[in-house]
């Protein structure tokens, strides 16, 4: 782990613990308290990562439960727990998108408690190009055992987008794409457009190259900092259509030492359906 960690650690992220390299990760393939978890819409059952796991990313979100949209924590719990999954288990996401299936049942983790989780850099995709092992097999499970700590800063409503409007102490950042943001994509929502004073960030911004690794801190500073001149003493809300793009830049901020994050979990998909909630 150590060599993995040195060149994150090198690269300037503020929690490199957040993220893990593919060499790592076939180091430790046989760790007893390591659980990969594959996120991938698809292809599990064709191939996996030796000794993963599969989580459907619906797990993280229910589009029926407003304010919040939080999945039945009890139900998440237990469904972590089959899957061999304990307090002291560390986890591993990886997807085929550059960590965008990952980084939402991330957030809630966070909310849970569990806090030892991260996303492995390039996901699927890094891991074939290099050739890396696979295989068809599921492992053989013990059932976990997770004791919740709960913390619920982690998640925003509408009416806490609704008051960090124009506020000189709050941002909030739009991570959809630039057709979303103008209104002429509207995905299904009765209206669209972009929250007033949100700040435009297309979440693929975050990523380089085919495989879609994270960029160099260096870069992402550049990004934050300089360009979208943002602070970490800032409260900062993400939202996007349903919460995946706003998760993964949500992740991106925490990882760069972005303290004061939240995650708009109904996003447009719920903003857009109130009449009296503004949109530019």
């Amino acid at each position: 782990m150590i060599q993995a960690l040195v060149f994150v650690v090198l690269a300037g992220y503020a929690r490199p613990e957040l993220l893990v390299e593919t060499d790592w990760v076939e180091a430790h393939l046989h760790d007893p308290d390591l659980r990969l978890v594959d996120t991938r819409t698809k292809g599990f059952e064709e191939n996996h990562l030796p000794g993963a796991v599969h989580l459907d990313i619906a797990a993280s979100r229910d589009k029926n439960n407003p304010p919040t949209y939080l999945p039945d924590l009890d139900g998440f719990v237990a469904t972590l727990e089959r899957l061999g999954i304990s307090n002291e288990t560390r986890i591993v996401f990886y997807d085929d998108r550059g960590g965008i299936y990952g980084t939402r049942p991330w957030v809630v983790l966070q909310l849970i408690g569990h806090t030892n989780a991260a996303i492995l850099n390039g996901g699927w995709t890094k891991w074939t190009k290099e050739q890396r092992p696979v295989t068809r097999e599921t492992p053989a499970l013990e059932p976990g055992k997770i004791d919740v700590v709960r913390n619920d800063r982690w998640i925003a409503t509408s009416e806490d987008v609704l008051k960090a409007i124009a506020r000189d102490d709050r941002r909030i950042i739009d991570t959809r794409a630039p057709d979303e943001v103008s209104g002429k994509d509207l995905r299904n929502n009765p209206r669209g457009g972009a929250i007033p004073s949100s700040t435009p960030l297309d979440w693929v911004e975050t990523l380089e190259g085919e495989l879609r690794t994270f960029r160099p801190a260096s870069e992402l500073e550049a990004l934050f900092d300089r360009r979208l001149a943002l602070s970490p003493k800032e409260e900062i809300i993400t939202y996007c259509q349903g919460g995946g793009r706003a998760a993964h830049e949500l992740f991106v901020l925490y990882l760069m030492g972005y303290d004061h994050v939240r995650l708009y979990l109904g996003s447009m998909e719920d903003w857009s359906r109130h009449e009296e909630l503004p949109l530019r």
